[in-house]
Order: C-alpha cells, then sequence, then structure tokens
C-alpha cells in the first residue's frame, strides 16, 4: 500500500505542521488547493487516504467529496479512505454515512 496521502485545503498554510504529521506516521502528504486539482489527482495517483479541510472558504469541502466520489465511481477504482479535518462541523452524520467518511479529526491543526 502507498504512503501517500492526500490533503485538500484551500490555502498554504499550516503545510510545515501537517508535514510533521504525517511523517510521524510514515506518511508523505500531497497538497491541493482546489476541486479541479483534486479530481486531477485522484485520477492520476493511488493514495492511502484522503485528508479534506472542512474549514476551506473559497470552496464547498462537501462538493469536493462528491465530486472525488464520483470521479472514482467513473474511473472504476475502488473509494479512497477519506478523512474530514478542521474546527468546523460542516458534515452531518448522514453525509459522513452517504460519502463513507471513515474519520474526522477535530482540530485546526492536523497536530
Amino acid at each position: 500500500m502507498t504512503n501517500r496521502v492526500l490533503v485538500i485545503q484551500d490555502n498554504h498554510t499550516q503545510v510545515h505542521e501537517i508535514d510533521e504529521f504525517m511523517a510521524v506516521r510514515s506518511l508523505k502528504a500531497e497538497y491541493c488547493y482546489s476541486r479541479s486539482e483534486a479530481l486531477q489527482a485522484i485520477k492520476l495517483n493511488r493514495y492511502r487516504c484522503v485528508v479534506v479541510s472542512t474549514d476551506m472558504l473559497r470552496e464547498d469541502p462537501i462538493d469536493i467529496i462528491d465530486a472525488l466520489r464520483h470521479a472514482e465511481a467513473e474511473s472504476g477504482i475502488s473509494s479512497t479512505q477519506i478523512i474530514v479535518a478542521g474546527k468546523l462541523e460542516r458534515l452531518t452524520q448522514s453525509q459522513i454515512t452517504h460519502f463513507g467518511i471513515s474519520g474526522r479529526i477535530r482540530s485546526h491543526h492536523l497536530k
């Protein structure tokens, strides 16, 4: 299994802290800062999991997760584990179940 993790957020802050968080777990973070970048990445690469920030302001994280799931289905690839992270509680339990979200990190920083 790959050690790469796709991190989707809409700004370049906290990259150092996320890299440290991943390194301790022998993982390597790759970053996308928009829905279109994330879709391109998921079509070209396999990831151990995808971490989606719920604190994004420019794009809707729920829309990004939905688009990722559709891209996987269209490409015929198996679903990648998705973890949401952030201070904001944007997803309902129904959405978490619907999208198959496997975890939640309730912190602004991924420490």
